[in-house]
């Protein structure tokens, strides 16, 4: 299948933080039920899609093709349209692997909708949803923007509205977990409790609904995994408490493990966390989570100097600015501001 596009089209694929995450025993189909608080933060890998020959060839990645997830996106895709898709991608990995954070599940996303768009694909939005739930359970929550709320397996997912203002330290130890693995613990160690979870899971849907500062915020923060997560990984109770010896009120670990992050809420605390911490640890990041609009990139058809564009729109007054222009959009390297306050932002597709 030949596509339109000499150069390949890129797209940012960000990480994810789990707010919270109450589980509930594990179901008859071998998922567990979930209820969490996502949101989407500026820690990225890169995407790069263009057509080929011969198939579905990935570079970059430094997982084996047959586990990574953005090739079984493209398989996936391939069974439900009938295409044959002849596609190079490439891959460029900032977020840490089996780290907690879904970063695999992020690429996968971000691909299926470069793939959807380079070839001009026409997939239902429900066929999309059940196709990125196939290939992984937090799939379906990287195609939506903004917090969300996930409930059933993590693919019945409803926008969490405005959230707080609040910055994020992320620190990852440099080794992964398995999520299958942590499960398992957790099941081992009890599996949780079906009025228990329902009644915790109502109780999280009403304080979503009623987050109003960032005290409230920190307050929601829960982690169901987490002692399954420590018993294999006791790195994870020492990184918890750096963070708060760093000056976070409220920590937790992200999804199954093993990275683990504090809230801050303003700038300048969680920058000076970040630098105590990066005394000790090489893998130390300063995020913001990302607005709907400023996540909800697209494949712009218009052209400039023989090059495609990636365009979004984004409310850059809520990103951090790293250089000494205000308009420079600091999470976002190598974008460039076309007007300022609600704007623009753009990057050649080189």
């Amino acid at each position: 299948m030949s596509g339109r596009h000499e150069n390949p089209a890129r797209m940012l694929a960000p990480a994810k933080i789990n707010l919270n995450l109450t589980v509930g025993p594990r179901r008859a189909d071998g998922y567990h039920p979930v209820c969490s608080l996502m949101e989407p933060v500026s820690v990225f890998d890169t995407i790069s899609v263009r057509p080929g020959r011969g198939g579905v060839k990935l570079a970059g990645a430094g997982i084996p093709a047959a586990e990574n997830t953005v090739v079984k996106a493209a398989l996936a895709l391939e069974k439900i349209t009938g295409a044959g898709l002849d596609v190079e991608i490439g891959l460029s990995k900032e977020i840490p692997v089996a780290a907690g954070l879904g970063g695999g599940s992020s690429d996968a996303a971000a691909a299926l909708k470069l793939f959807i768009s380079t070839f001009s694909l026409n997939v239902s939005e429900a066929d999309l949803a059940a196709l990125a739930f196939s290939v992984g359970a937090d799939v379906p929550f990287f195609l939506r923007q903004g917090a969300q709320l996930a409930e059933g397996a993590g693919e019945i997912l409803k926008a969490a509205g405005r959230m707080p203002e609040h910055w994020i330290v992320l620190l990852s130890p440099g080794l992964g977990l398995s999520t299958a693995r942590v499960y398992h613990q957790f099941d081992a160690m009890g599996g949780g409790n079906k009025e228990d979870f329902i009644r915790r899971s109502q109780e999280l849907n009403d304080a979503v609904a009623a987050l109003e500062s960032f005290e409230s915020l920190c307050r929601v923060l829960q982690n169901d995994l987490e002692p399954a997560a420590t018993s294999i990984c006791d790195d994870i109770v020492k990184n918890k408490q750096l963070l708060k010896e760093a000056g976070s009120p409220a920590v937790l670990m992200s999804g199954s493990g093993p990275s683990v992050f504090g809230l801050f809420p303003n700038e300048g605390q969680a920058r000076a966390a970040a630098e105590r911490l990066r005394r000790s640890f090489d893998r130390v990041w300063v995020a913001r989570p990302l607005t709907q609009a400023a996540q909800a990139f697209s494949l712009c058809k218009h052209k400039q100097n023989g090059r495609h564009m990636l365009l979004a729109c984004a409310d850059t007054r809520n990103f951090p600015s790293s250089g000494s222009s205000p308009g420079d959009l600091g999470v976002f390297p190598d974008f460039k501001i076309l007007s300022k306050g609600y704007a623009f932002i753009y990057k050649f597709c080189r």
